[in-house]
């Protein structure tokens, strides 16, 4: 439902959607396989220390906590009200809700727009905002943070801490980031699935995400915008870096969309949704692994301020692989004498002879943790290189685990400089083991040379929206003004 502009009254109230004191679970279940159980269960198991209240019309107790029969016969405040029941119900519980005084409502149920029972969305909607309810959903999976120890809905766990606030439409998705998140220690900072979001919109998450302390980077899957205008103005104002997925768009995807999420693609071509994103000073990832690799590397890294990549390596075939993506995506690599005229005498000391100090600097198959720390120092210290990567080929001579801890020692005492690092370990489980291990410490590392070389480029292509992003706020400004 559309949105002129980002509600301050909601992004104030979204606090309480990711640090409630308080949950009320409107449809609790005695019965383990529903949704009204899950959702107190993930809640206990996260840790979450606040209260929660049950509540269910036929049950003393449910999950072993006292239960209410309404919302309002909860004795004290209550923050969040999640509600997981049919669709015929919701509104009654979202009125109660409004009695309550209850902070903010999330609901669960589907049955809404995505079945073509749109108006009874609309009418709650359009009462939820008459009485500033923000209303996240209907139809989603669930919304959390590993920092507050907070997962409300049917999540099978909490993500890894880290820097990415994950704003989706999908719950399926979701998921996958959050297994990402596990698997890979691909680092969140908060996760929501907006469902249908018929009342609460990507803008409002956008500006709450964007003053949330632990994100540094937000990630947006979309399947239809609603206000693209609100969408546009919330990112030209956001300070952090956004990157989005917008899907939906082939023949059988609009259909789909709608049948998912009640999401409406009809008359919005891609090449418009090209144009907006440019326009609103984010980044479009075409393919998932894209989408999550480049939240990865701006959540963690500076933006690259220049052109001028060093590239590390002990396997020349991983070097020529950098080389020919860094040309296909425009961003050719520079020869060290092109970037500093001391860079290639300096770096050759932590090389065999046989090396080759070009760019990429082959330090050979026999390179040792000392040889990369050598290296990867002398890169840091030259104030013509803007932006390093590294690449570890695992031979039968490479100590992996030293080198990791090496790299990890080196850009803890050099990262102050602002170049981005971005590491790439091709091999088995000891690079495997590596890159968790690099990324638990703020290290973007990949299992690819085509996924290094994305994430850097992509840091280029931020930087490049930061120089332009005063001149489309004040170009936005002048088409607001314009359509008055």
């Amino acid at each position: 439902m559309e949105v002129k502009e980002a509600r301050q009254y909601v992004i104030d109230r979204l606090e309480y959607a990711f640090k409630p004191r308080s949950v009320a679970v409107i449809g609790a279940s005695r019965n383990e396989t529903k949704v009204g159980f899950k959702v107190i269960q993930g809640l206990r198991r996260s840790g979450y220390e606040g209260i929660i209240y049950p509540v269910n019309l036929k049950a003393e107790t449910v999950a072993g906590l006292e239960a209410f029969k309404n919302i309002n016969d909860i004795p004290d405040e209550v923050d969040l009200a999640f509600v997981a029941l049919p669709a015929v119900a919701v509104f009654d519980a979202l009125k109660d809700c409004v009695k309550k005084g209850v902070k903010i409502a999330v609901v669960s149920s589907s049955g809404f727009g995505e079945v073509g029972n749109k108006d009874l969305q609309t009418e709650i909607a359009m009462y939820c905002r008459e009485n500033e309810l923000p209303l996240i959903g209907p139809n989603l999976v669930g919304i959390g943070t590993p920092y507050h120890d907070f997962n409300c809905g049917f999540v099978p766990y909490l993500p890894n801490k880290g820097p990415v606030a994950l704003i989706s439409q999908s719950g399926s998705n979701l998921l996958a980031a959050l297994g990402s998140s596990q698997l890979e220690h691909f680092g969140i900072s908060m996760f929501v699935g907006l469902g249908n979001k018929a009342d609460v919109d990507f803008c409002e998450m956008i500006k709450y995400a964007d003053q949330e302390p632990h994100t540094k980077s937000i990630a947006v899957y979309i399947e239809a915008l609603d206000s693209p205008e609100a969408f546009k103005k919330a990112c030209l104002e956001c300070e952090k870096p956004i990157t989005v997925i917008k899907v939906g768009a082939s023949k059988i995807g609009v259909k789909a969309a709608f049948a998912h999420t009640a999401s409406e693609n009809r008359g919005h071509s891609n090449e418009e949704y090209d144009k907006l994103f440019e326009e609103s000073g984010v980044m479009r990832e075409n393919t998932w692994m894209e989408f999550l690799d480049t939240s990865l590397a701006l959540g963690n890294c500076p933006p690259l301020r220049g052109d001028n990549v060093v590239m590390i390596t002990n396997g020349g075939g991983a070097g020529l692989l950098a080389c020919d993506h860094f040309e296909r995506l425009g961003y050719p690599l520079k020869e060290l004498k092109d970037i500093s005229p001391e860079l290639r005498t300096n770096i050759r000391k932590y090389m065999p002879p046989f090396g080759s100090p070009l760019n990429p600097i082959d330090i050979s198959g026999t390179a040792t943790s000392d040889m990369y720390g050598g290296a990867l120092r002398t890169a840091y210290r030259d104030e013509n290189v803007d932006g390093i990567m590294i690449s570890v080929c695992p031979t039968a001579v490479t100590d992996v685990e030293a080198i990791t801890d090496t790299v990890i020692a080196i850009h803890k005492q050099y990262k102050n400089l602002g170049k981005p690092f971005i590491m790439e370990c091709q091999g088995g489980h000891e690079c495997r083991e590596a890159i968790m291990k690099l990324r638990d410490h703020g290290i973007p590392a990949y299992s690819t040379m085509e996924q290094a070389v994305n994430a850097m480029v992509a840091l280029r292509r931020y930087s490049r929206i930061m120089y332009h992003k005063e001149e489309l706020l004040d170009q936005a400004a002048k088409e607001a003004e314009n359509n008055k």
